[in-house]
């Protein structure tokens, strides 16, 4: 390459960045229309937040709306697998160029997760846009007759795009992008990760607004807990990698089924709802798990909540799983490491000097999401820009994060 990035490069990834903010727009109304619609019953010009939607809704109601759920997930994908193409995912296209994901069936199935967690799937929305972008994105890369290189770099430009403009993280989504999809750090992939999630945050701000996922978080950490903090980040940093490994053993243990038989009807049907069964007792699980975050990083939960919350999204998360459904898994990773952090802490400050709940929450939602999703950078770019959270969190954020990762490439690895 004579120069930084081509300009066949360049006007593709100017597309790319204004079609992902589109789709992000889409599907973020969608997801809001379908939330109202279940929950209750009509459509209002005003979006109501959907801890409110599932809190006021009857407990009837709630196992219902999650019943209907297990409906969808049974008979649409079940459908999708057997008549659809094969589907593809993100990472195998990114490095085989060649093997495109079908357009048409990954639409279906992007629109099912939008669809399914509006109706309280209790996995994440960002995959869907995120897929969506990239189907969208490989008739132009043929159309621009890019090379195999040039291809991956803007594929992966497209995935990173996606989940800037649902979440409104153009730095975070660039990390992701090259933290995850293209392992490089070469200029030319920091400038075409850049641009492009940069522009689709700008594209989604017009139809979103400059949203700030988490708004009601303290700004400083109390001089007092400071030195406490920091020892308590590095001790946390253990548990967490513990937690990680057996949810990961959890996941490794679920029965397979073949999601092409219609036998996957009836397991969806007793999966979500035994989920919605759940959810009278904690409809925070519901969704994606925003509901949960915003308890736990605000410290409104009892340590007799936290336990119930974090034991009930466990296992609504393998019910769905098992149960075929699809959908993302950070913000689900986010409130599972939150709460076990705020368990943590709770217990640590019987004993030791207190650290705040709510920023040991904060923490252990980045530790365990980076661990989980083999992220470790992205998590933590991502949760302060999520938050627009002080930059003094660095440094225990930090700390657990080294923590963690030591702990499970010495102890978990082996297991």
């Amino acid at each position: 390459m004579n120069t930084l990035l081509p300009r066949r490069v360049l006007a593709v990834l100017l597309l790319v960045g204004m079609v992902a903010g589109c789709v992000g727009i889409g599907l973020t109304h969608l997801l809001h229309a379908v939330q109202q619609l279940v929950f209750q019953g009509s459509l209002h010009s005003e979006h109501i937040p959907f801890r409110q939607l599932v809190q006021a809704a009857s407990p009837l109601h709630r196992f219902w709306a999650l019943l209907a759920c297990g409906a969808v997930v049974g008979i649409a994908w079940t459908c999708l697998h057997r008549y659809g193409a094969p589907l593809c995912d993100i990472k195998t296209t990114v490095k085989q160029p060649a093997r495109a994901m079908p357009l048409k069936t990954t639409l279906c199935h992007a629109l099912l997760q939008i669809i399914t967690v509006g109706m309280g799937s209790p996995l994440g929305r960002e995959v869907a846009p995120r897929e969506i972008s990239v189907a969208l994105t490989t008739p132009l890369t043929r159309r621009f007759a890019l090379t195999e290189p040039q291809t991956s770099l803007v594929l992966a430009c497209a995935s990173g795009a996606g989940l800037a403009a649902v979440y409104n993280v153009p730095f975070a989504a660039t990390v992701f992008v090259l933290e995850t999809l293209l392992l490089t750090w070469s200029l030319p992939a920091m400038a075409a990760a850049l641009l492009t999630c940069g522009l689709t945050v700008w594209v989604a701000r017009l139809g979103l607004g400059d949203v700030v996922q988490y708004s009601h978080l303290p700004v400083d950490i109390p001089s007092s807990a400071g030195p406490s903090l920091l020892i308590w980040s590095a001790a946390a940093g253990g548990l967490l990698a513990a937690a990680v490994w057996a949810f990961e053993q959890c996941q490794s243990r679920l029965p397979k089924f073949n999601p092409r038989r219609w036998t996957m009807l009836p397991v969806a049907l007793l999966c979500f709802a035994v989920i919605g069964a759940l959810s009278i007792p904690f409809p925070e699980i519901l969704g994606n798990g925003k509901a949960g975050n915003e308890l736990s990083f605000s410290h409104q939960l009892t340590v007799q909540a936290a336990f119930g919350l974090l034991a009930a999204k466990w296992l609504a998360v393998l019910l769905a799983g098992m149960a075929g459904a699809y959908g993302g898994r950070i913000t689900p990773s986010m409130m599972l490491g939150g709460l076990t952090a705020f368990i943590g802490a709770w217990c640590w400050n019987l004993v030791f000097p207190p650290v705040p709940l709510g920023l040991a929450a904060f923490i252990g939602a980045a530790v365990f999401l980076g661990l989980a999703q083999n992220m470790a950078l992205t998590s933590l770019v991502f949760l302060l820009e999520l938050s627009h959270q002080s930059t003094a969190v660095w440094l225990p954020m930090c700390l657990c994060m080294a923590t963690a990762l030591t702990v499970r490439q010495t102890v978990f690895s082996r297991q």
